[in-house]
């Protein structure tokens, strides 16, 4: 379906503090977005947002009829069982499914034989993000919003989600500090600043570029306008 995602006039916070204001954005199926800004400029938000965990202050946010999202973010580690195993956790959104397809699929995951069946009470962080990410795809999501998934995540597991990021035919919005990976994984980019989101095309080091462009064009700008007003 498209677009996927579409916000009109949005504004969005916490009570009386506005973080985003007046944000219009649509994403198209096939569009991998990665969402920049400085600590604090409202990435999470954006992201929190459209995901219905926050509620926006005005503004809409529509989504396609059907449409299936997909939600990651660190506090998620947080929810799950620690008392319960991996193919547990699997069990309880896929009831219906056949526990050796479980296990395939928890085995795709790094978690095979009866790293599986034990509880994860002991798992590293990364183990724990890496089996949260996996619930979240088992669920097949049209639209993925992903907020610094790869924190935690080892070498092996970055780069198993770098690879399904790279063919995952729908659309996602990504919040990460790793360059690389933007560089792998986005085709557009996002910059939340001063409450607005400013639009950019390609990964990470060509909007960069663009980023530099932009400036030098706006700094010629100025000098050319103070140049007129001294000769008025």
């Amino acid at each position: 379906p498209n677009p996927l995602l579409v916000l009109e006039g949005l504004s969005a916070g916490y009570g009386e503090r506005k973080v985003l204001d007046g944000i219009d954005f649509s994403l198209q199926s096939g569009e991998r977005y990665g969402l920049l800004g400085i600590n604090g400029a409202g990435k999470s938000t954006f992201i929190k947002t459209i995901a219905g965990t926050l509620a926006p202050l005005a503004g809409t946010v529509t989504f396609n009829k059907g449409l299936a999202v997909g939600y990651f973010a660190q506090h998620q580690l947080e929810m799950l069982d620690d008392a319960a195993s991996p193919l547990l956790h699997l069990q309880r959104i896929a009831p219906a499914a056949r526990e050796q397809d479980l296990r395939n699929f928890l085995g795709m995951f790094n978690f095979p034989g009866d790293m599986a069946l034990g509880p994860i009470a002991n798992f590293s962080g990364g183990e724990k993000a890496r089996l949260a990410l996996e619930l979240l795809v088992w669920q097949r999501p049209h639209l993925l919003l992903l907020d610094e998934p790869t924190n935690h995540l080892d070498l092996e597991a970055r780069n198993w989600l770098e690879g399904y990021l790279t063919s995952y035919p729908f659309g996602y919005i990504l919040i990460s500090h790793d360059r690389y990976f933007l560089d792998i994984t986005v085709e557009r980019t996002v910059e939340v600043w001063n409450k607005k989101v400013w639009f950019y095309s390609g990964n990470y080091e060509k909007y960069l570029n663009q980023k530099t462009e932009r400036k030098t064009q706006l700094e010629a700008a100025y000098r050319n306008q103070q140049i007129g007003r001294a000769h008025v």
